[in-house]
């Protein structure tokens, strides 16, 4: 199933025990609690740890059928959506952003445009379907610009086939902003 703000922040939710690769996280906590402390101050950013606090919110008493209850709704005509989209195609292909990527820490301070530059991939996870980016080119400054593919579900092979062969047939891939790697 796919991650969304809610489900992250729910006592089963995967992200309860320490953030996976937090090293500084891990050496020497007083106990359990300071590990769990830790590994969710330092591991994990600040935008992860405001969606996160997004989530507890909406599952909070009160709001659940607000905004949860509404939101499963809203998942289900999404994938209804796409596979309505799947009996005329194979796979989808669209931006992964609206705007080129970019500079590191351009948008910390930022978080409406966090979530704005999700608004292409949000469907797919919603929708729990199998989607990945590959890189397309540049776009201004030479930062990258990237490409979505979407595909139905259990057809996880076609799109790595999809990315491999595009990978074949151009470049971009070993390309780096600034220059060729």
């Amino acid at each position: 199933m796919p991650r969304t703000t809610a489900s992250r922040s729910t006592p089963t939710s995967p992200a309860r025990g320490p953030s996976p690769g937090c090293t500084a996280c891990a050496s020497n906590p007083a106990d359990l609690a300071d590990l769990y402390g830790r590994s969710r101050s330092e591991g994990l950013g600040a935008e992860v740890q405001r969606r996160i606090l997004t989530g507890t919110y909406v599952l909070s008493h009160g709001y659940y059928d607000a905004y949860y209850l509404k939101a499963q709704q809203i998942r289900r005509l999404i994938a209804q959506d796409f596979q309505a989209a799947f009996e005329r195609c194979d796979v989808l292909f669209g931006p992964v952003a609206p705007t080129v990527a970019w500079t590191i820490g351009a948008q910390d301070d930022d978080p409406v445009a966090s979530y704005l530059a999700d608004i292409y991939t949000l469907s797919a996870s919603l929708a729990g379907l199998p989607a990945m980016s590959v890189p397309v080119g540049f776009g201004a400054q030479g930062l990258p610009v990237g490409m979505q593919l979407i595909g139905n579900y259990l057809q996880e092979s076609r799109l790595l086939a999809l990315a491999h062969g595009f990978q074949q047939a151009t470049s971009w891939h070993s390309q780096s902003p600034g220059g060729t790697a």
